[in-house]
């Protein structure tokens, strides 16, 4: 058996203290080697997960603006549809409706006046 093993590691002519010493420094290197790869991996994943932060702030921020925005819209289109709705069923123009409110308020200053 010791006999494949130098075979398979290319040491025939090394004896079995120096064959487990070439053995246990492989051990070595594997672990080494597999540490700084982790490290590697580590540093590249962290740096990817704030770059992924990143866009991800950069894709919410543009998307809140383009909500808003979308939303202003569809609230002012629903308060025009209203007032026109509104308009056809009564004949009476919003704007009417907001003069006379004022004139209304006016008339009740006027009539605090007359009371005090």
């Amino acid at each position: 058996m010791t006999n494949d093993i130098k075979t398979i590691a290319g040491v025939e002519g090394v004896d079995n203290e120096q064959l487990a010493r070439n053995i246990w420094l492989a051990g070595l290197g594997v672990y080494s080697r597999s540490v700084e790869e982790a490290k590697d991996l580590e540093g590249k994943s962290s740096d990817l997960f704030e770059r992924l932060v990143e866009r991800g702030r950069e894709i919410e921020s543009n998307t809140k603006a383009k909500v808003e925005n979308n939303l202003d819209r569809a609230n002012e289109e629903v308060e025009a549809r209203v007032h026109n709705l509104f308009y056809r069923l009564s004949g009476i123009h919003p704007r009417q409706i907001d003069d006379l409110n004022a004139k209304v308020d006016k008339l009740a200053e006027a009539i605090e006046k007359l009371a005090k």
